[in-house]
């Protein structure tokens, strides 16, 4: 039997609910609950922590529908064929909670705390977990399809297998059942990643914003190096420009100058800041594979006239100037487009004839 409103007896805490749920072990569902008490003056609610204590509750079998439960404590809590439909559960703390046969869709879970948490033939269609702490212990045989994850904390530490990238409203084991074998990863990070390597059509799309948008800046770190890259970053992406620097760790199977070419071969052209020690290095490997338009800031290095031989160059003695040679910039990325088209026309033509 389906229950229409929530019992009273739910607000009373995990003890007091979890032996009435041994004895009314029914379906139940809550329809726009509102999980959530910060008292203030007045008796009116501020916004702030919520008091509402759910921790060690066992929710199994409900289906919670709208609910607004901001920053509600879960912790330790239990879900075995439990159903989440389009709620609002920011900053609420599942840590060590465990899922099981349960189905989230269009969720909100942004800043929600996952920590030790277990997932298990689940279904997270379109969950919004943007910035959750979702360092869990396990997750395997869960359907990730369509999730927000950027800022997403994980953990090296977490057991992940078997998260299936395909659309669709079935569990795992569903899938299994019908004799199918869907598209899986083993990392809830790669799996956008992934999903767009298996879709030539939208990779080619990521591709192209890419090379339509993207700048490499190069230059030193030290002494203030940084901080002015990333001021002409920002100032570059005011303009529409996705400008990326290469501040983070290389990855494992690419060296330093690999990495630096791969990321100009997706950029539309190159800022280099000249008073960086390794850009000589960087330029000539990049240039020696790929003739990207370069914007050069600063006093140009003994061997400098080398580089503008290889590739069109422009070049401003201070980033004071940067936003005034970006027309300039797009026009030789432009001539280099046709170039190439010219080029590819060329070999298709020897190719025929041949």
């Amino acid at each position: 039997m389906i229950r229409d409103d929530p019992p009273q007896i739910l607000m009373q805490g995990a003890k007091t609910w979890n032996r009435w749920r041994k004895r009314n072990p029914a379906g139940l569902k809550f329809n726009r609950p509102h999980w959530y008490y910060c008292p203030g003056r007045g008796g009116k609610q501020v916004k702030g922590r919520n008091r509402v204590d759910f921790s060690g509750m066992n929710l199994s079998g409900a289906s919670i529908y709208k609910a607004f439960a901001e920053g509600l404590n879960l912790r330790k809590a239990v879900f075995e064929n439990t159903f989440f439909e389009e709620g609002d559960f920011s900053r609420a703390d599942f840590s060590g909670a465990t899922f099981r046969n349960t189905r989230f869709n269009k969720t909100i879970l942004t800043d929600a705390k996952f920590d030790g948490a277990t997932f298990v033939n689940c279904n997270l269609n379109r969950v919004n977990l943007v910035n959750a702490s979702f360092r869990v212990k396990e997750i395997t045989e869960t359907v990730v399809y369509g999730i927000a994850a950027w800022d997403l904390k994980t953990s090296d530490e977490t057991k992940q297998s078997k998260l299936v990238i395909e659309r669709t409203y079935d569990f795992y084991s569903d899938i299994i059942q019908q004799g199918k074998v869907p598209m899986m990863v083993d990392d809830i990070e790669l799996a956008q990643f992934v999903y767009y390597l298996s879709n030539h059509k939208k990779m080619r799309d990521a591709l192209n914003i890419l090379n339509d948008r993207g700048v490499l800046l190069l230059g030193q770190f030290k002494d203030g190096g940084l901080e002015r890259l990333n001021s002409m970053r920002e100032r570059l992406q005011r303009k529409s420009y996705m400008a990326m620097i290469f501040d983070f760790a290389r990855p494992d199977n690419l060296s330093l100058t690999e990495t630096v070419v791969t990321m100009a071969g997706l950029s539309k052209f190159i800022v280099a800041d000249l008073s960086g020690s390794s850009v000589p290095a960087e330029l000539q490997s990049i240039l020696s594979q790929i003739k990207k338009p370069i914007l050069a800031v600063g006093d140009a290095y003994s061997l400098f006239p080398d580089v503008a031989d290889q590739t069109r160059v422009v070049t401003i003695e201070s980033d004071d100037g940067l936003e005034d040679k970006l027309s300039e910039m797009e026009r030789l990325h432009a001539e280099r487009i046709v170039t190439l088209a010219r080029r590819y026309q060329k070999a298709q033509m020897r190719v025929v004839q041949g």
